[in-house]
């Protein structure tokens, strides 16, 4: 990157990471001054001023979160290179981290990851929580080696392959007037109060699309974060919701029942997004293939 040695590129992500020189300088266990005088040659070198000094500290500047998002791909490659080099020959080492939401890696990765550990004891693996559109944006920015993220959403210009296919259905607090019902469409169920998601989240945007296309109202009732909760919720009566069938089955207080939902949307894609191949890690390729393979369609 123009140039610049990679201890100045450390200390530079330093001060953005801890929001000044002094905490950086006492984390990296360097002087202020030559911090101070480090940044100030990075800016000399770039020809372009990173920081706006202001009497409460620093200020980035739109330039130093553009060097920022490059840095840590260096430094994360550099890191990456130090591990497989250091262990050439025994096999593939390193880390990897993927962003999904909390549903999907409590119904999936912890079976899948553990058999993928079992192939490569020594990559670590790091799971970091997103909605899909946060997920997407983490891949985008390399603070994800990879994301897994569910339609409607777009992974926009990164590659993507198909993970699952979820059957999404209704789900109904036991002894509902409903739960009479083999099948249920979206609009039986309109009339009645809905425990929601959180804006922005993959299953609250593809029920207010659907109810929005049927020019269709919501009534909800209470709005929780996690598909778990919206489980719970549900159990104790709150309202009527829809859910992966995955986080649907029978539960031992056996308060809530799942119905299959009649509609075009009720099959919700989950697909893996990570930039191209040869800016990826090796073991961020392993785990993709291995993820990738696992491709199946998840029912009641």
């Amino acid at each position: 990157m123009c140039g610049m040695d990679l201890k100045t590129l450390s200390l530079f992500v330093a001060v953005m990471e801890t929001g000044s020189i002094s905490k950086a300088a006492q984390r990296e266990n360097i002087a202020i001054s030559a911090v101070s005088k480090r940044l100030a040659a990075l800016e000399a070198r770039l020809g372009s001023k990173l920081f706006q000094r202001q009497p409460e500290g620093l200020e980035p500047l739109p330039a130093a979160a553009v060097l920022l998002r490059n840095a840590h791909t260096v430094l994360r490659n550099l890191s990456q290179l130090q591990l497989e080099m250091a262990e050439f020959g025994e096999g593939v080492r390193g880390t990897v981290t993927i962003a999904a939401s909390t549903a999907v890696a409590a119904s999936y990765l912890p079976e899948e990851l553990r058999a993928f550990s079992l192939l490569h004891p020594a990559i670590t693996i790091t799971v970091r929580d997103a909605l899909s559109r946060e997920a997407v944006q983490m891949a985008t920015e390399g603070t994800a080696d990879f994301s897994i993220f569910a339609e409607p959403y777009s992974a926009g210009a990164l590659r993507t392959l198909p993970y699952k296919t979820e059957k999404l259905v209704a789900v109904l607090p036991a002894g509902h007037p409903l739960a009479a019902c083999r099948l249920l469409r979206l609009s039986d169920m309109l009339p009645y109060d809905f425990v929601v998601g959180r804006p922005g989240s993959s299953l609250n945007t593809i029920l207010s699309r659907a109810a929005a296309a049927a020019h269709l109202e919501i009534r909800s009732r209470i709005q929780v974060v996690g598909s778990e909760t919206i489980a719970r919720m549900v159990e104790a009566g709150h309202g009527v919701s829809i859910l992966p069938a995955s986080l649907a089955r029978p539960r031992r207080s056996g308060g809530m029942v799942a119905r299959p939902l009649r509609e075009a949307w009720a099959a919700r894609h989950l697909r893996l997004c990570f930039p191209q191949s040869e800016i990826m890690t090796k073991p961020a390729q392993l785990l993709v293939e291995h993820l990738s393979a696992l491709n199946r369609t998840v029912d009641i």
